[in-house]
């Protein structure tokens, strides 16, 4: 009975040097992973995708009034200041004409505002904004500019859009306008005008530079807050897709004319997948092929992660 029993307790010990050497690779193994691995996965999901095109304009006012003085001469009083909302015959500043102010020969005569808005400085001709105009301030002749009047009701944004896009937006499509100085607020917006010839964007070397488009959004509710000149994002909608397999845009490769994955096995260890993309977003991709809801993805080839 002893001699009978002798095997078994070796086999019993070999058994438990198997578990113990097996647990103890395994667990040097882990050893050898690196900690912020994590940082290099992503899963496979299912959900909706969504296509957008999204590009940066600056807000503009579609109707503006220059106002010019009646003649050369100084300005003597400033009634409204630039920031100020007027009516219309509402008195803006006191003109006096002559060489010199102090002179008795002309009265002052008022700059009325030739309709309800906004006061802002006058544009440059070649862009940006002229002087502030003081009291003091002499006026060269009926043909310099003294104030303009902004129409704050009929703001808009400006996109220059580039050839290969000009054709995904269609006038009357709906959009999404985001502002950088109000932050966390979305206003609605339509395509108005999408511009049939194209213009040259100057580079910063001088000389033309590539050709875009010129198309202008209305928005549909303006803000007190909005500001002429103000930096937007417009975003348009183009395509979506329902209950789809997607992942993060990172995790695809591509060798020739295939696309292909790394799903994870085992730590560093993966297999490599062709998938076949479908609908992109800024971030997403669609992926059809052998892949799954919850499969683990790497962002780089595993062999340069060890």
């Amino acid at each position: 009975m002893r001699g009978k029993s002798q095997p078994l307790l070796w086999v019993a010990a070999l058994a438990l040097v198997a578990a113990g050497g097996s647990c103890g690779y395994k667990r040097y193994k882990k050893m050898l992973i690196r900690a912020d691995l994590s940082d290099f996965l992503r899963p496979v999901s299912k959900g909706d995708l969504q296509l957008n095109l999204q590009e940066s304009g600056e807000l503009v006012s579609r109707d503006t009034v220059d106002v010019f003085p009646p003649g050369k001469g100084f300005i003597v009083e400033v009634v409204k200041k630039e920031g100020q909302y007027v009516e219309k015959g509402d008195k803006i500043m006191m003109f006096k004409g002559g060489e010199r102010i102090d002179s008795t020969q002309y009265v002052p005569v008022p700059i009325v505002a030739p309709r309800a808005g906004l006061l802002t400085r006058c544009v440059a001709r070649y862009g940006g904004a002229e002087g502030e105009i003081r009291e003091g301030k002499r006026v060269d002749g009926p043909s310099t500019c003294v104030t303009r009047v902004v129409d704050m009701k009929a703001l808009a944004v400006n996109l220059q859009i580039g050839e290969i896009d000009v054709y995904k937006l269609k006038t009357g499509m709906p959009v999404t306008i985001t502002f950088t100085s109000i932050p966390g607020e979305k206003f609605a917006g339509k395509v108005d005008v999408v511009a049939p010839m194209a213009e040259s964007r100057s580079s910063n070397w001088g000389g033309s530079g590539s050709k875009v488009f010129r198309v202008v959004i209305n928005i549909e509710k303006p803000n007190m807050r909005m500001r002429v000149g103000m930096s937007a994002v417009v975003t348009a909608p183009l395509e979506a897709k329902k209950d789809v397999l997607k992942a993060p845009i990172e995790v695809l490769f591509q060798e020739g004319l295939n696309h292909y994955v790394h799903r994870q096995v085992d730590g560093y260890e993966a297999e490599k997948v062709q998938v076949f993309p479908g609908l992109r977003s800024e971030v997403e991709v669609e992926l059809v092929g052998p892949v799954k809801p919850g499969d683990i993805l790497f962002t780089a080839a595993p062999e340069s992660l060890r």
